[in-house]
């Protein structure tokens, strides 16, 4: 089981930000996705969470495609955007029961929700929540089905440093298990406490 990226191409308009990106990441590796503001990290990102259809090249996890939005393989992924962006009207149990129900699997165990930081807040609207609490409701939504993928863009913003604590943990533990992460952050002390594989976004290009 790896996850496979092979020239993998994105263009905005008559820029190219993805040009013929590869990268492979086996099982129990966690990957931080490191470069400078605007090349592209967030777009692969988004191309390998299938939230954005790429121009060319594939994504596989385990030989199966990602991309597409009813590509099955998605349900073994978990994404939370940079952002921690998710529907303002649900109240955050509607979004986990949004979640398992795409993805035919059960809601997260209360030791989870607590775990995670996001029991206290499952009743009220993820549109009222601060920036972390969104992280966590959005990190608890990403868990749903115990994913083999997870794909976390700037994890740590709006985290206090006992949930960044709590998150380099879980993906740990992850790894342990023969999960695999691939993880966009501009914070080198959490990349080196999750003991995480540094890869470059360079030109458009994985480097690493």
């Amino acid at each position: 089981m790896s996850l496979d990226l092979d020239g993998v191409r994105k263009r905005f308009g008559g820029r190219e930000v993805l040009r013929g990106a590869a990268l492979r990441a086996d099982p129990g590796t966690l990957c931080a996705l490191v470069g400078s503001n605007g090349v592209g990290k967030s777009t692969l990102l988004g191309v390998v969470a299938g939230i954005l259809e790429p121009d060319a090249g594939t994504v596989t996890l385990d030989g199966a495609s990602l991309l597409g939005r009813n590509a099955p393989a998605r349900k073994r992924l978990g994404y939370v955007p940079e952002s921690a962006a998710a529907p303002p009207h649900l109240a955050v149990r509607e979004l986990l029961a949004l979640v398992a129900a795409l993805k035919h699997a059960a809601l997260p165990a209360d030791d989870l929700l607590e775990r995670v930081g996001a029991r206290a807040t499952l009743d009220q609207l993820v549109g009222s929540l601060s920036l972390g609490q969104r992280r966590r409701a959005c990190l608890a939504a990403a868990l749903v089905g115990d994913p083999t993928l997870l794909v976390l863009d700037e994890p740590t913003n709006g985290l206090d440093p006992a949930g960044m604590t709590m998150l380099a943990e879980l993906l740990r533990e992850h790894a342990a298990r023969g999960g695999i992460a691939l993880v966009a952050t501009h914070d080198l002390s959490f990349t080196e406490a999750i003991a995480a594989r540094s890869v470059h976004l360079v030109g458009g290009c994985v480097e690493g």
